[in-house]
């Protein structure tokens, strides 16, 4: 008859056995657990990106549309040679505007690329649109006079200004005037578009 203690050796590495079992599996939940972690942040990482991506999109493009709605306003102006009213629109025109509108050239102004909401010299004339208000700042960089009355093409011609064209009648020259365009969310400076303006009269 076999001895009782010859059967401790096979329990042992039973019990080794089933340990090394338990290991492995609790390995493998931790790995998996792991992966699984990884991939609810990676969704959830795209998933707020996405809402940023969108958040900002819609803020730049009701920027952008405040934009439009001044470059309308200054289009008149250009076109009026001076200041204009809109009803319920605050308008802030400064000297420097009319003065530019005058002019042969800018030489005598400031025409960077540069406008500070906080120093007026800095801008020619700033809108305020919707509600939540946008601020719209305006600056004329550069100009190019034509050879029409008030720089517009519907004006009559300034008699003897070009030569006649063949078919007799005088060259329109077109005047061209470039402005830099910044727009901004009143409350929230951070929620803003930076363009350039190229008027053609």
């Amino acid at each position: 008859m076999m001895k009782p203690h010859a059967i401790r050796p096979i329990r042992s590495i039973c019990h080794g056995r089933s340990a090394s079992q338990r290991g492995a599996a609790l390995l493998l939940v931790l790995i998996l657990s792991a992966i699984a972690l990884v991939i609810m942040t990676t969704v959830l990482y795209i998933v707020t990106m996405g809402t940023k991506l969108s958040g900002s999109e819609k803020r730049y493009r009701t920027a952008h549309e405040a934009a439009l709605g001044a470059v309308e306003i200054l289009s008149n102006a250009i076109q009026n040679q001076g200041t204009v009213n809109y009803g319920g629109v605050n308008i802030v025109w400064n000297g420097s505007f009319t003065g530019k509108m005058g002019s042969s050239d800018l030489s005598g102004y400031d025409s960077s690329r540069i406008i500070n909401p906080n120093d007026a010299s800095t801008y020619d004339v700033y809108v305020e649109l919707g509600n939540p208000a946008y601020r719209v700042y305006a600056k004329m960089v550069s100009k190019r006079p034509g050879n029409t009355q008030k720089g517009y093409k519907d004006v009559t011609l300034k008699a003897g200004v070009v030569n006649p064209a063949p078919i007799g009648m005088q060259q329109i020259i077109p005047a061209y005037y470039t402005f830099f365009i910044l727009s901004q969310k009143a409350t929230d400076p951070n929620e803003r578009v930076k363009m350039d303006l190229v008027n053609i009269f």
